[in-house]
């Protein structure tokens, strides 16, 4: 055998060998990484296997709580001393209702029982006759007498002399110049004489008639 076919030989064998080496590093990634994931899915398996017994256990801890919640609302059972006292206390309200009932039926058969009687008194009693009352005679009615218009009105008012006097006139036709008066206390217009001036207002007096006329 040449040298050079032992050279080749040995260099394929060398190649050989690396490559052998290379698969078996990569076989052994591959498993690792492999198993790292089986390992990785088991874990999340498990943590949702717990996941899920707490939730059921969740649920079943509410039911009890609900339970519970439920038997507290319920009324306590009544005994039997409490029902035996119930029933006397109804038993003696309905003798009183009964008795009351009683009373009032023997009241109302004696009230009518009066009633009677005395409806049968008072027919038995002869009937009384009221005389009518006596009617008293109309008397007249006096009429009276309206007051006379009177002649004159009041227009103003001035000071004349130191004192006070009024204008008047006419109370028919026009109020002209010439038909205004001046009048004194004590001065007579006609009939009717001054007796005073109040304030706003001329008293005049005809004997015993008074009259008030308003200055304006």
């Amino acid at each position: 055998m040449s040298s050079a076919q032992r050279t080749s030989r040995g260099t394929f064998n060398v190649g050989l060998q690396v490559l052998l080496w290379v698969w078996l590093v990569v076989l052994s990634v591959l498993v690792g990484t492999g198993y790292r994931a089986m390992a990785g899915l088991a874990q999340q398996a498990r943590v949702d296997s717990g996941l899920r017994q707490i939730q059921v256990l969740e649920a079943r801890m509410a039911e009890l709580v609900e339970s519970v919640q439920m038997l507290e609302a319920q009324p306590e059972p009544a005994t039997v001393a409490a029902l035996h006292q119930t029933r006397q206390h109804l038993e003696a309200r309905l003798t009183r209702m009964e008795q009351t009932l009683a009373d009032h039926s023997v009241a109302e058969e004696l009230q009518a029982l009066r009633t009677e009687v005395e409806q049968m008194k008072t027919r038995s009693q002869p009937a009384l006759i009221v005389p009518p009352p006596p009617t008293k005679p109309a008397t007249p009615v006096a009429a009276v007498a309206k007051p006379s218009p009177f002649p004159f009105r009041v227009v103003g008012s001035e000071m004349r002399a130191g004192q006070r006097s009024v204008s008047v006139a006419p109370v028919k036709g026009d109020l002209t110049a010439d038909k205004i008066q001046v009048v004194l206390p004590g001065e007579a217009v006609g009939q009717w004489r001054l007796h005073a001036i109040e304030g706003n207002t001329a008293v005049f007096q005809n004997g015993k008639q008074t009259r008030r006329l308003v200055i304006p």
